[in-house]
């Protein structure tokens, strides 16, 4: 502790260790990279998606994605703990910023044209209606890859002759039961019903678990 005289007043010097832990410090080293990566992340929603069907917390997610999908540039693999190592910092660090972006972005899109406020539109509230639909086909969508890895774990640690044998609608009912867990509870697929995670999985790739299993037990069994 140092003192100094300024005037007739004596000031105290008070030295602070400021100590950050390890992930602190791989923020920091990242946090211009991630920022534009952000923005080119909004940038690409902006384009490509129809945002008018998004909440907040919905585009905050679609960004966060957006920004683990391109990892190597952070130095960082595809791996669960790194991905949700990246969604925490956004989370974090950038909540309000992203957020801030959407309200700009919904504005230009004049979402809120043609619906009169007693309409009481909310769409997170109407499971049944085509706009929740979209939001929940656009959400899968960006996560494709992460979809078809967790498609191959299952199938990988389940296929088996005596498990399954010609029950095909048996094997990709359990795949889908598996993957829809995993997209809600572990990549945050949460803001829909279950029943509908299913059914837009098994739109997506119900046809895919059948053909691969048929063709596997044709070799196999």
């Amino acid at each position: 502790m140092n003192w100094f005289h300024c005037g007739k007043n004596i000031v105290k010097i008070v030295k602070m260790k400021i100590i950050l832990t390890e992930n602190q410090i791989e923020f920091i080293r990242r946090y211009k990279k991630i920022k534009e990566l952000i923005d080119e992340g909004i940038d690409t929603l902006n384009q490509q998606v129809d945002l008018c069907d998004y909440t907040s917390s919905d585009f905050l997610t679609e960004v966060c994605w957006q920004v683990s999908d391109h990892g190597d540039e952070l130095f960082m693999g595809r791996n669960r703990d790194e991905i949700d190592i990246i969604h925490k910092w956004i989370h974090n660090n950038f909540d309000e910023y992203i957020r801030k972006e959407f309200d700009r972005v919904i504005d230009s899109h004049k979402c809120n044209e043609g619906f009169d406020d007693a309409d009481d539109y909310n769409l997170q509230e109407s499971d049944d209606s085509n706009e929740n639909k979209t939001s929940l086909k656009n959400a899968l969508l960006r996560r494709h890859n992460v979809i078809m890895s967790e498609m191959d774990h299952y199938m990988t640690n389940n296929l088996a002759c005596d498990e399954y044998p010609d029950d095909v609608e048996g094997f990709k009912d359990y795949i889908l039961e598996e993957v829809a867990d995993a997209m809600m509870f572990t990549h945050n697929v949460n803001n829909w019903e279950y029943h509908d995670v299913y059914l837009s999985l098994e739109d997506m790739i119900g046809k895919q678990i059948k053909k691969t299993f048929k063709s596997w037990a044709k070799k196999h069994c």
